[in-house]
């Protein structure tokens, strides 16, 4: 039961990921149209992709009855994903400093 659900969840991530890639070509088109940078959406996709794998992860941990594992799966998701947004943030607050007189 356990392998099915894990086979079950990859295959809908993985159709989830063909429509992120649609998602993607819209984001840069945006960006392209709005002056953006176009790494703050790659950045943004990146997070939207750790989160759901993440938390697909942790919902098959539970489902085969492993509470404790599923937490610790979450933590390690978000962990990720802070580690990717640091950068983000630190050039946020250099900006909002550079502002201040």
């Amino acid at each position: 039961a356990g392998v099915l659900a894990m086979v079950a969840g990859s295959i809908l991530l993985l159709g989830a990921l063909e429509q992120l890639e649609g998602l993607h070509r819209l984001l840069d088109r945006l960006a392209a149209l709005g002056g953006l940078r176009t790494d703050y959406l790659q950045m943004l996709l990146k997070v939207l992709g750790m989160s759901y794998a993440s938390e697909l992860a942790a919902q098959t941990c539970e489902d085969l009855g492993e509470k404790s594992l599923a937490l610790k799966v979450e933590m390690a998701g978000k962990l990720c994903i802070f580690g990717v947004v640091a950068p983000m943030l630190l050039e946020l607050l250099e900006t909002i400093v550079g502002l201040v007189p």
